[in-house]
């Protein structure tokens, strides 16, 4: 087939795509209780939800971080072989970096205003709203049984994370994402994740979202709400597989904002004014 008969095609199935990203989050409901979040039903196209499935790399292509959890990196940097990393690379890059993120933030946008406005104040607040946001760190997390991550929130730089359940068939339901409300909260005074209950916060789960396959968690990383996950250790379910990323301005075009900071404030992004990186 010729070459431009096959990137016809190509941008034919991404605008299809494009179109059924647009009606599912059109179709879900932006919650704030216990903080902006949304779930998002058959996010995917049926079709394309499981050619992944039909593609989800073994097991011993995760890098191993300890007997409950490993992760599955798509990226060029990544260590799987060619074969594994193409169609998930592809899926970051084109579906949820080049599709759905952009969807997202304009759901998010005032909330995102809101955010920015908490950590920065005006103008800087105005002024990093319109950097244009993206899609970064994608990766394909697998969890088993005795897997416990408290509430937390992510690093400062995820102004919203995604988290994507790729359920398979037979997979339970019950081992989904908690959302808990948190009081006595304060923004977190570094940039890596953040457990309000070891800074003096008390969380009260408000509710979790099932791990249904095709769902999508979204949801903005801000004080006064934080997320968690457990898989019981008798749990049946061997393994537990969803895709997380993360939503920000890229950090070139974020850091001589954060300069504009006072001392104090650029201390929590552990900024110092000799730095290329934070």
């Amino acid at each position: 087939m010729p070459m431009q008969h096959v990137d016809q095609a190509s941008r034919q199935t991404l605008e299809s795509i494009a179109t059924h990203l647009r009606e599912a989050v059109t179709h879900s409901t932006l919650v704030t209780d216990p903080g902006p979040h949304m779930v998002i039903t058959d996010l995917l196209p049926a079709d394309i939800y499981t050619e992944l499935l039909d593609t989800m790399p073994p097991p011993e292509a995760f890098e191993v971080a300890d007997k409950t959890k490993a992760n599955f990196d798509p990226s060029p940097t990544g260590s799987a072989p060619e074969h594994l990393l193409e169609p998930w690379s592809r899926f970051h890059t084109e579906i949820v970096a080049g599709l759905l993120t952009p969807i997202l933030v304009d759901v998010f946008r005032p909330c995102l205003a809101a955010a920015y406005q908490a950590h920065f104040g005006p103008p800087l607040a105005d002024a990093t709203l319109r950097l244009t946001h993206h899609a970064f760190q994608g990766r394909l997390m697998l969890r088993r049984p005795g897997y416990r991550l408290k509430p937390h929130r992510d690093k400062k730089q995820a102004s919203v994370t995604g988290l994507i359940y790729f359920a398979r068939p037979g997979d339970s339901r019950e081992y989904g994402t908690e959302l808990y409300r948190v009081t006595d909260d304060q923004q977190a005074p570094f940039r890596k994740t953040y457990y309000p209950e070891a800074h003096g916060g008390h969380a009260e789960l408000v509710r979790t979202v099932p791990f249904v396959g095709n769902t999508a968690l979204i949801f903005m990383n801000v004080p006064g709400m934080a997320h968690g996950a457990s898989i019981p250790r008798d749990a049946p379910q061997p393994e537990r597989y969803a895709y997380q990323f993360y939503i920000g301005p890229p950090k070139s075009d974020f850091l001589p904002l954060v300069r504009h900071l006072a001392p104090e404030q650029a201390a929590a992004w552990n900024v110092k004014m000799s730095d290329d990186e934070y």
